[in-house]
């Protein structure tokens, strides 16, 4: 099984560290001249959703908002131009229910940057656009159980999800399934979702459900399932062994200084904001600027910005405001490695 997201392996889509091994000239950069042009883009087309998932991340949003087609064609022309190589479609909000979906998927391939797509999967008449222009896409599906599904995300939306994942078998994208498993998740559930995927996806990824920054939570997870996940041996499931041992181990929740990932990945909000993470929307601390008011090259070489960069690297708080076991965890962490390689590690004893 694939547990080792730092693992070098071709068949783990979760390995960010593996990965930046690939962008050595932006990590050359940022290590020796203090910035870098950034390589991947989490855009977040929409903060309106078509599920009430109790564990929804994003529930903090409080505006409802859709990115403005303008301001997403030129965003990708200037994130083009700054050698910007990859976008997912995410965020806070459903990607699919923004009403220029299919045209912002087109543009963003004719600029000839890899898109890829995290999505609830309740969606119609999208599979045709999807499976010709994405790399991948990664399904929320959590249970084929009707009544939990319709428990935990507030419709009853099964057979819609594997009717759309189904759909995509014909096309050449890497499909995925995402599985939350909370505390009351159980191991019939667990090889029901497995024996699916097998046939109709390319890799399942079950992972704990994370307790939210903005709330009073705990880790939500039934631990006889993750014991028997633990005991299989397939390639194609992902276990997020790395979250778990962060959360449980006892340890400090964010081991590096500062939060630097943002150089490398950052987030284009569905207001117009540039921000370096996805986790506190609305919060002027955290923007980097916004595309209504200059372009992308403008935002990133400006002022404020660097008072951000500063701000989180010398002012916040993590351990109070940030989210755990965030997007870019993993990197930070890298990072962390990189730039201060002597701490306990004789790094010239290959």
């Amino acid at each position: 099984m694939d547990n080792h997201y730092t693992q070098f392996s071709g068949n783990n889509p979760f390995g960010s560290q593996a990965k930046m091994c690939f962008h050595s000239d932006r990590l050359f950069d940022y290590l020796n001249k203090g910035d870098c042009k950034p390589v991947f883009a989490e855009v977040n087309l929409s903060s309106v959703c078509n599920l009430k998932c109790k564990w929804c991340i994003s529930s903090n949003f409080t505006q409802k908002d859709v990115l403005n087609k303008r301001v997403f064609v030129g965003f990708v022309k200037g994130f083009t131009d700054m050698g910007g190589k990859a976008i997912t479609f995410s965020g806070g909000g459903e990607p699919t229910l923004h009403l220029d979906f299919d045209s912002f998927v087109v543009i963003t391939r004719n600029y000839g940057i890899e898109l890829g797509l995290m999505t609830n999967g309740v969606f119609a008449d999208k599979t045709d656009v999807i499976g010709r222009n994405c790399k991948w896409v990664r399904f929320s599906l959590d249970t084929l159980d009707k009544m939990k599904y319709k428990k935990n995300k507030g419709i009853d939306a099964v057979d819609i999800v594997c009717n759309n994942i189904r759909e995509l078998q014909p096309f050449p994208i890497k499909r995925g399934i995402n599985v939350n498993i909370g505390e009351d998740y159980t191991i019939q559930e667990a090889k029901d979702i497995i024996s699916f995927a097998s046939e109709y996806a390319e890799y399942i990824q079950f992972r704990p459900i994370l307790p939210r920054y903005f709330t009073n939570e705990k880790v939500l997870l039934n631990k006889g399932v993750w014991d028997f996940l633990l005991s299989l041996d397939s390639s194609s499931i992902n276990l997020s062994n790395d979250k778990l041992s962060d959360i449980q181990g006892g340890g400090c929740l964010f081991p590096y200084r500062s939060c630097e990932g943002h150089f490398f990945s950052f987030v284009l909000n569905s207001n117009g904001d540039i921000l370096p993470c996805m986790y506190h929307p609305n919060d002027d601390r955290f923007v980097f600027g916004n595309l209504n008011n200059a372009s992308f090259e403008e935002i990133w070489k400006s002022k404020q910005r660097k008072s951000v960069i500063d701000f989180l690297r010398f002012e916040i708080d993590m351990e109070k405001e940030c989210q755990m076991c965030c997007k870019n965890h993993e990197l930070n962490k890298f990072i962390q490695f990189f730039k201060y390689p002597t701490e306990g590690l004789d790094i010239n004893f290959l």
